[in-house]
């Protein structure tokens, strides 16, 4: 396997006064330019986005050969540029010292009555794992687990009177808080990429979709035997999730949330 040193040798032919970092030409780093004349072996945010070769991130080259798939990618995950953590939260890199974190849009299609975004205060520091944010929707307080560890920098202001940003607008106006990262290498352990993304968020989906057709089995016993009425299993979640109660939608959101931290 050639060294990342020889394969960024071909990206010099960019000027000089526009050297995007190789990470930024994948696309999964929004704006970063190179201050290290491509010598990426020195680079610092190279390692960290490397993580010594342990991470759910492929080689650079192995993205841009890859890039027939990613509009499915980009269609299925939202952004081919964005990572993904088990408890629904998304990641995009914008420089080494600051990441961007909101939630995703499968978590999103289950808060759509928003009241509530409780948020960190600018300079806290959160750990990855741990709750940093809260969302509340009548009775119901969710709480959001931090993807990475680091200081608190920004948070969206607009959710202050447009919580519903957060359904309406997950993965673009509707985002959390903007974080100064203190160990990206170790926190990008545990996120998801690009097909590993789209093979995970299709598998949660089928997870939560087999969870409401349960409720509404449960829901059907109770009322009683009725006639059928011919109609299509329906597939997709989104159309899924309108046919299910207030109640039984807030079961799918315990559901969510808590079955990885009890199983």
């Amino acid at each position: 396997m050639d060294s990342m040193s020889s394969k960024c040798k071909g990206y010099p032919l960019i000027p000089a006064k526009e050297n995007k970092c190789v990470w930024m030409k994948t696309g999964l780093v929004s704006y970063k330019l190179c201050d290290r004349n491509y010598h990426c072996e020195t680079c610092p945010f190279e390692r960290a986005m490397k993580n010594g070769g342990e991470s759910n991130l492929p080689e650079p080259s192995e993205i841009e050969e890859d890039v027939r798939s990613r509009d499915d990618l980009s269609s299925q995950t939202d952004n081919g540029s964005l990572l993904f953590h088990p408890d629904h939260c998304w990641v995009r890199v914008e420089t080494h010292e600051k990441v961007r974190i909101g939630l995703d849009a499968t978590i999103a299609m289950l808060i759509s009555r928003v009241q509530l975004v409780i948020l960190p205060a600018d300079g806290s520091f959160t750990g990855a794992g741990e709750c940093f944010a809260h969302i509340i929707q009548g009775n119901y307080v969710l709480p959001v687990i931090s993807p990475v560890s680091g200081v608190i920098i920004a948070t969206n202001y607009r959710l202050k009177n447009k919580p519903g940003l957060l359904a309406s607008d997950p993965q673009g106006n509707g985002w959390l808080v903007s974080i100064k990262p203190d160990n990206l290498e170790n926190d990008f352990k545990k996120l998801f990429f690009g097909k590993k993304a789209l093979l995970w968020k299709r598998r949660e989906e089928s997870e939560i979709s087999n969870r409401v057709y349960s409720l509404m089995k449960i829901g059907s016993s109770r009322i009683g035997p009725s006639m059928q009425d011919g109609g299509a299993r329906v597939s997709n979640l989104q159309e899924l999730l309108h046919s299910i109660t207030a109640k039984q939608l807030v079961e799918v959101l315990d559901y969510v949330v808590y079955r990885h931290k009890t199983s």
